[in-house]
């Protein structure tokens, strides 16, 4: 199923992305600033991967709430000409940041929208000497940034 790019973003916006928790959204707002004009567009909240499949007998609205919400949701997709940047925001990443990222990557590929190059993308706060290893052995990008 296709990533659902709705509502793109110029990277002059300056609202708020929905869906980010506080934490997220602070991430977010610092690789806008320092990165925002290296992009054309930004996606937010982009539905990745296969739905649950709700019950023959479910009613009609119910069906679309379980298929919305059932999909895996990728923070930010960031596009430049020839990429796609998914981004996963994730304070003080872990393991489960690069699990997602290939997650992410994986679902994406399976139904691209174009035949752009993926990267897979990190933006964090904190990310070991470990995980940038792990990172960069499944090349994924981290960006590391901070408020000073």
């Amino acid at each position: 199923m296709k990533p659902n790019l709705v509502f793109p973003q110029a990277p002059e916006w300056k609202g708020t992305p929905p869906h980010l928790s506080r934490p997220d959204l602070e991430l977010w707002l610092l690789f806008r600033e320092a990165h925002a004009s290296k992009f054309l567009q930004f996606y937010f909240d982009v539905r990745v991967g296969d739905p649950l499949q709700c019950p023959q007998d479910f009613e009609p609205n119910l069906t679309r709430m379980v298929e919305q919400l059932s999909r895996r949701r990728i923070d930010v997709v960031a596009e430049k000409e020839n990429e796609w940047w998914l981004i996963e925001l994730r304070p003080n990443a872990g393991p489960g940041a690069i699990g997602s990222a290939l997650t992410y990557k994986f679902l994406w590929e399976e139904d691209p929208p174009d035949d752009k190059t993926t990267i897979p993308v990190i933006v964090t706060n904190f990310f070991d000497s470990n995980l940038t290893r792990a990172a960069k052995a499944h090349n994924i990008r981290v960006v590391i940034v901070s408020s000073v």
